[in-house]
């Protein structure tokens, strides 16, 4: 066609290479030798073909570059076909120590095929007398896919004979034709023609240059876990092309396919529904058998936990010491180990009743259930502690009316502190702040610990306990009693110690209605002249005439 359509500048440029071919070929001739000589002494397979350059990409150069024809300086090409990839990359390495490589001019197309996939490498250097020349490194398949096309496509069909091979490809062929007058858009038609030579598979990129061959059809999942099962597992999301795709896309030769991961990411059981590879599927499918295993796992151990609790038995300590017996019981109920048995009871395959019995023949399991239920509950234990409650206590137990309600001294406890209860042997619910240290040591006696709250004005006061730390001054006592009458505050009792550095420490029990108003006292105690510091004291168990009631 191009002859036919630029028949003038395709005459001139035939005109001059037939001038200069001679010339050409003895030039050739001398670096085929040296190559040779070069892949013998190192013993790698090959031939060295000239290779001459074809008028139009001559032409091309012309045009592009807008240079004269004298100015085409690689019109020297030799092609080295040897057996292997790995031998083609040992003969550019050959090459480059012959002759300078011109930088920019060296071109990877078997890492990185063409779309039509064409393979081959690629470099020009510095010859003898500085011509340029150019190589094609390849094997012999990548040779004669790129030499006969879309031929070898058809001509190399295994198990065909000579006749069916011809049919299939004039078929083939006539097609193509067809396809041409029906596609105006000569990018949809290469786009067909790629889809037709290759029609089973695509061949995509990783975003560093990786060639991944995928059976068309293909989605981002097929493609991460071609890369790597743990990329196929954390997939969230890909991006093809640049462009974010959902994952159910469909990859296309030629894309390029990076993927999203999460750590915290697992397989979908939806993605089986549009995966295409058996190492995707595969893969998938285990990653559901097991995350159900280990669910139903879970769940075998909370239904037997609640059985042995329906015994009164606690789980953990139940099987302690019993380690030995867990695989045979396992055995003996027909699983291969305690896991295994934890899973069954999870499914429904065993019941919990079975595996305890199994592992408890000699108890009475049924005895132990009857003595559980009679055993006293909260409720009924909270009864037997019942009285009726003064109405000014200021204290609500909640879902619980009329109960005898005490006042802990460890902490002295006044409206507006958090509050909690615990319920005391025949002494009623016994009030303590909800940080008072005497409930933190009783960790292991939570089942008497009870919500209660402040209901309304308790109507009367509460002793609390302050120390109050001065300089040794006459008055220093009349002042801070002052400051405590002030708030219509009552002393019940104080005491006054003094050290020999004239410090003093005074310690008064005051008769305080709320935080609100204890709070109000520090405070006028602190703007006292000659106060140092002011506190809280909790503890009122050591103070003299005063009754314990703690729990």
């Amino acid at each position: 066609s191009f002859q036919a359509l630029t028949a003038e500048a395709y005459e001139e440029i035939r005109a001059k290479l037939e001038r200069s071919f001679e010339e050409r070929e003895r030039f050739i001739g001398e670096i085929r030798k040296l190559v040779v000589a070069e892949l013998e002494s190192v013993e790698i397979p090959g031939r060295v073909e000239g290779r001459p350059k074809h008028i139009y990409s001559i032409f091309r150069k012309i045009k592009r570059q807008d240079i004269e024809f004298h100015q085409v300086y690689d019109l020297t090409a030799l092609r080295v076909i040897t057996d292997t990839v790995r031998n083609c990359y040992a003969v550019l390495g050959i090459i480059h120590s012959l002759w300078q490589p011109i930088p920019g001019r060296f071109k990877d197309f078997i890492a990185l095929p063409k779309p039509n996939m064409y393979r081959s490498l690629h470099t020009t250097v510095i010859g003898p007398k500085g011509e340029r020349v150019e190589f094609q490194l390849r094997t012999e398949e990548m040779h004669r896919i790129a030499e006969e096309g879309i031929a070898a496509h058809w001509r190399y069909k295994a198990g065909l004979s000579k006749e069916e091979k011809y049919e299939v490809g004039l078929l083939w062929l006539r097609r193509l034709l067809d396809w041409q007058q029906e596609m105006k858009d000569p990018k949809e038609f290469m786009d067909a023609l790629r889809i037709d030579l290759f029609p089973d598979e695509v061949y995509v990129f990783t975003p560093k240059g990786e060639v991944k061959n995928l059976p068309r059809g293909s989605t981002p999942v097929d493609f991460a876990y071609s890369v790597h099962t743990e990329i196929g597992d954390q997939c969230v999301g890909a991006r093809v092309n640049s462009r974010m795709v959902s994952l159910d896309y469909q990859i296309k030769s030629g894309d390029i396919v990076e993927i999203l991961t999460s750590s915290s990411h697992t397989p979908s059981r939806d993605w089986l529904k549009f995966v295409q590879t058996s190492k995707a599927k595969a893969r998938i499918r285990n990653w559901i058998k097991l995350e159900q295993k280990e669910r139903s796992r879970e769940l075998g151990q909370e239904i037997l936990g609640k059985q042995f609790r329906k015994y009164g038995l606690d789980p953990e300590g139940a099987l302690k010491g019993k380690e030995r017996d867990l695989g045979e019981v396992a055995r003996r109920l027909g699983f291969t180990s305690w896991e295994e048995l934890l899973a069954g009871v999870g499914f429904g395959k065993v019941s919990a009743v079975q595996v305890i019995n199994k592992l408890f023949p000699d108890e009475d399991l049924e005895k132990r259930e009857k003595r559980k239920k009679e055993k006293l509950t909260l409720k009924t234990l909270m009864e037997k502690v019942i009285t009726r409650k003064s109405p000014h206590d200021g204290i609500r137990v909640r879902g619980i009316e009329d109960i005898l309600v005490r006042f802990a001294r460890c902490c002295s406890p006044v409206p507006g502190d958090e509050i909690i209860g615990y319920i005391t042997r025949g002494r009623g619910i016994s009030v303590h702040t909800v940080d008072c240290p005497s409930m933190a040591g009783l960790t292991n006696d939570s089942e008497r610990k009870i919500e209660i709250e402040w209901e309304g004005d308790a109507g009367h006061s509460f002793p609390v306990r302050i120390r109050v730390e001065t300089m040794d001054r006459p008055g220093i006592l009349s002042k801070v009693s002052s400051a405590i009458a002030t708030w219509d505050v009552n002393i019940s009792w104080a005491n006054v110690e003094t050290s020999q550095d004239r410090r003093a420490l005074l310690h008064f029990i005051l008769e305080i209605k709320s935080l609100e108003q204890l709070n109000k006292v520090l405070h006028s105690i602190r703007e006292v002249k000659g106060v140092l510091t002011v506190a809280r004291v909790r503890d009122l168990s050591s103070m003299p005439d005063e009754e314990d009631s703690s729990s």
